[in-house]
């Protein structure tokens, strides 16, 4: 038994616990403290215009929903917990996210991955271009949100695909503002400490409504910007290499390596520029029409330049005696004389996304209580970075005794490289740095490869539906929801490369110098600070399109050093590559999707003995229709490459037209059942059988070749790659059971605890296989549903605001939740494929808040168990834990203008990941701190 595990387990369970025992001592004191009982309609009056009140409002939604759900609220007009919408919604219970740059990005529930939960804005599903079922929440400002609705519990008149959960964002609407012209401004800087850059951000939202209610506009509008920079440590994975340390030929030391050792800096550059209008009318009060246009605008650009010892299996066979050593568990822990090429990596990229959605939605409400409502948008996400981004090599090679020491030292945060110093004769001195000036000579820099690349993606959503409500007298059953809906997806990947016969023939194996004034020295200031272990401080980073413009010129010939010159049939070098990219037709797919359904629910209400119960049952079907494209082409013939004997050249057919098309539907049946124990109390049960697609990405026609031969199995028999998309995919499909208790101890405070358990058919794998296409050996990687998984979890929750205290203390409150996830099925390993649930981990918050006399303060600490992000047949791969603290703090100089302070990351948390064991890190990243300073006014 692994005491050291269990005993941390009964730690955290321990500490939710203890923590619970206080909260219900606290709260019976409150409720002795308390003169009188809030009701349901007192609650209802509540104003937002604060966190406290943000808290209130939240609570009330909870005791009044017929599902189990969490929301977030605003805290004001145009004022929303947090800058930025995934970084509120991690610290509700059961959430996580991914954060892309440091900044919240996606979002997780209860364990399972982005893919698995559906984000909409105003019940209408978000496209998405990067090809996947979930949303990038950094590109829509925080500034146009009025709430947030997690339905972590499935019911009929829901969208369905979400297996996770249902993530509904809603916008502001005016006729539920107040009479006449109302809105707030907010003006802040921010500063990244890490790039050391200052970046103004700016929203507003102003909102009109006439005196008589039937009018109301609102347009809001937010711009960001940001620099940001974020250091890295990255192996590339660890594989097992056999050495033969005493020269007898036969390989005795078997060692898990890495594949090289990289150090680098991301630089990025983020504009986001977005905006809402949404306009009603209600002629009288039986009927609205409200018309609205979501707009946002994100571009990022970023530049990565690292430097990286590259080796794979190079000296092997003759490593030395002593040269290689390793730990118990077979981590190679120190490498010395290892002929490795040093890399200088420069890859540069971007992210030009234009979002918007445009919706018509109409509500029509009869004498007898029935509501009608028609809903139609139009959205589309699109991403225009095709031929837009650069990836680039060089770099000089070296000689065995001019090589490095690779080493993992005890204590050290990462693995160490360092090179042998010389004296100014250029003789050896028999020591090793981690920073020689030989890594800074660029006279010394010589090429290697260059790809110029990118995709346009393009995710278009139409949708029309039609709800129906009619209130009902028929014994327990109050009410019918009935109703009919149609949408269509058309998601296009277009890839934009240079050509490979270009790519590749630019190769020469770092055997032939390229002009001075293309490289330059890179020193990043504070580079990877607080992380132990020697590294290289500063490189030589390349200038991609100089390097692209050296390519393209009559200069540019090799020396045939190493690697052959392309020539032309009569013998001739071939100068003047042309790196124009084009469009790669064979790995350019395309999806449409259509879903057309209908569902029916009922809406309960009785008496079980003195307590109230209420609920609803409901069934929804759905037929989906799917139609996959791409290009296919055969292969004729693979030949050696002249220009590069590292890889292979492919000789196929013309691309032609492909198409699947296939046709599946889902019943969905849905209970959710609601018992008020007491007035403030109520036990939950939901049962329900949900669906989640498989990503877009996945489902397409498309095939990918790899022409660098390997030999997996060390017995001389060269394989090549081939993966792809599998338009045959089925969704994911579970079964779904929530029990719940929750206690409302009053308007401000409550304690609960949530019971969920899923069973999930059908959950995609990748495989690999040996396979033979036209006579050549290929190891093929493809989705497959394959494994059957289930999932449990326990969420403790408890918010408590002290207003029983006297004076200033009755600001205090606090919030916390905690997470434990369980399954036998987190990682699964079998001969040809392994599955992780990605993601898949507890997760716990802590949040202390202070609202007084126009002071708020809060302080919160998010934290992430270990999580698996991947598995091979022979390993899984894990994120570390994560844990990160952040503060805000705002003042009211009057009635309308107050200032404000945040900071996010305060402890300076890193994210690593690591195969397998701990000591084999894969990657290493971080972002630093950001603080920001504003000003906000209302009128």
């Amino acid at each position: 038994m692994n005491y050291s595990k269990t005993i941390k387990k009964s730690s955290k369970r321990l500490f939710c616990l203890s923590f619970l025992s206080i909260c219900i001592n606290n709260a019976l004191a409150q409720e002795q403290l308390d003169s009188s009982d809030e009701n349901l309609n007192d609650i209802e009056v509540i104003e937002v215009n604060g966190y406290t009140d943000s808290v209130k409002k939240s609570i009330l939604s909870k005791k009044a929903a017929d599902s189990i759900i969490d929301t977030i609220e605003a805290e004001d007009l145009g004022k929303f917990p947090d800058t930025n919408i995934a970084e509120s919604l991690q610290r509700v219970t059961g959430i996580s996210i991914d954060r892309n740059g440091g900044e919240g990005s996606k979002v997780s529930v209860r364990g399972l991955g982005p893919e698995f939960s559906v984000t909409t804005f105003n019940n209408r599903v978000l496209p998405n271009p990067d090809g996947t079922r979930s949303f990038s929440y950094d590109i829509l400002a925080s500034e146009m949100v009025s709430g947030v609705d997690v339905f972590k519990t499935s019911k009929a008149e829901l969208y369905d695909g979400g297996i996770g959960g249902v993530i509904n964002v809603r916008s502001l609407k005016p006729l539920n503002l107040d009479e006449g012209i109302t809105g707030a401004a907010s003006v802040k800087a921010m500063h990244d400490e890490l790039s050391g850059e200052t970046d103004p951000q700016f929203s507003a939202v102003t909102s009109y409504k006439n005196n008589s209610g039937t009018f109301g506009v609102s347009a809001s509008f937010a711009s960001h910007q940001r620099t940001a920079r974020a250091d890295y440590m990255g192996t590339g994975g660890w594989g097992e290499v056999r050495f033969d340390l005493d020269s007898n030929g036969a390989r005795e030391l078997v060692a898990l390596t890495p594949s090289y050792v990289d150090y680098g800096v991301e630089e990025v550059d983020r504009d986001r520029n977005s905006g809402m209008v949404v306009v009603q009318f209600a002629p009288n009060d039986d009927i609205t029409f409200t018309v609205d246009g979501l707009y946002s605008q994100y571009d990022t650009y970023s530049s990565y330049n690292s430097f990286t010892h590259y080796w794979g299996g190079i000296n092997t066979n003759h490593a030395g005696p002593g040269s290689v050593k390793i730990d118990e568990e077979g981590t190679m822990v120190y490498w010395a004389g290892h002929a490795a090429p040093s890399e200088m990596v420069h890859s540069t990229g971007h992210r030009p996304t234009e979002t918007y959605m445009l919706g018509f939605n109409v509500e029509k409400y009869f004498d007898d209580g029935a509501l009608l409502s028609f809903d139609i948008s139009h959205a589309k996400s699109q991403n225009t970075a095709g031929g837009t981004q650069s990836f680039a090599v060089s770099g000089f090679r070296n000689t065995t005794e001019s090589s490095s020491i690779f080493e993992i030292r005890p204590g050290d945060t990462i693995p160490s490289i360092t090179f042998p110093a010389y004296d100014e004769n250029g003789i050896p001195t028999g020591e090793y740095v981690a920073s020689p000036s030989y890594l800074t000579d660029n006279s010394l820099l010589a090429n290697h490869f260059m790809v110029v690349e990118g995709d346009d993606n393009e995710d278009t959503i139409n949708d029309v539906k039609v709800d129906w409500f009619k209130p009902l007298e028929l014994g327990p059953i109050v009410a019918v929801k009935a109703g009919a809906f149609g949408n269509e997806r058309e998601f296009q990947r277009t890839r934009i490369r240079s050509a490979d016969e270009v790519n590749n023939g630019t190769s020469t194996g770092f055997g032939d110098d390229i002009p001075d004034h293309i490289g330059s020295i890179i020193k990043p200031s504070d580079f990877l600070s607080g992380v132990s272990g020697s590294f290289p401080m500063a490189w030589l980073q390349t200038d991609n399109e100089a390097l692209r413009a050296y390519y393209e010129s009559d200069e540019f010939i090799k020396n045939g050093e190493y690697y052959n010159q392309r020539v032309d049939e009569n013998g001739n070098p071939i100068p003047n590559l042309d790196y124009t990219p084009a469009v790669e037709l064979a790995n350019s797919p395309g999806v449409k999707e259509r879903n057309i359904g209908a569902y029916v629910q009922l809406d309960l209400e009785g008496e079980l003995g003195t307590m109230l119960w209420s609920g609803n049952v409901g069934v929804r079907y759905v037929e989906t229709k799917q139609t996959s494209t791409g290009w296919g082409e055969e292969i004729i013939s693979i030949t050696p490459n002249p220009d590069d004997p590292t890889v292979s050249i492919m000789e196929t057919t013309d691309p032609s037209p492909r198409e699947v098309v296939r046709t599946y539907d889902e019943v969905l049946p849905s209970m959710n059942l609601k018992l008020e124990t007491t007035d403030n109390t109520d036990i939950r049960l939901s049962i329900s059988e949900t669906i989640t697609r498989p990503e877009l990405w996945r489902i397409g026609v498309d095939t990918g070749y790899n022409t660098r031969p390997s030999d997996p199995d060390g017995e001389g028999i060269m394989y090549f790659g081939v993966s792809g998309g599998n338009p045959y995919l089925k969704p994911y499909t579970a079964l779904s059971l929530d029990l719940a208790a929750n206690w409302y101890i009053n308007d401000s405070s409550y304690l609960g605890i949530t019971y969920m358990k899923k069973d999930i058919d059908d959950f995609i794998v990748n495989t690999t296989q040996k396979v033979v296409i036209n006579g050549y050996n290929f190891i093929s990687s493809q989705d497959d549903n394959l494994e059957n998984i289930t999932i449990s979890s326990i969420e403790v929750a408890a918010n408590f605001i002290f207003d029983f205290l006297p004076g200033a203390l009755s600001g205090l409150g606090t919030q916390i939740n905690y997470t434990f996830v369980d399954s036998a099925d987190s990682y699964v390993t079998t001969e040809f494929y392994s599955v992780g649930i990605d993601g898949f981990s507890d997760t716990g918050n802590f949040i202390l808040f202070y609202e007084y006399g126009g002071l708020e303060l809060r302080a919160s600490y998010n934290w992430r168990d270990k999580t698996i992000s991947g598995a091979s047949q022979t390993d899984s791969y894990w994120n570390t834990a994560y844990g990160q603290w952040d503060a805000s703090a705002s003042y009211d100089i009057t009635e309308n203008i107050s200032i404000f302070a945040e900071g996010v990351n305060l402890t300076e948390e890193a994210t690593a990941g690591y195969q397998g064991s701990a000591n084999r890190l894969t990657n290493y990243a971080y972002y630093g701190r950001r603080f920001s300073l504003g000003v906000r006014a209302e009128f």
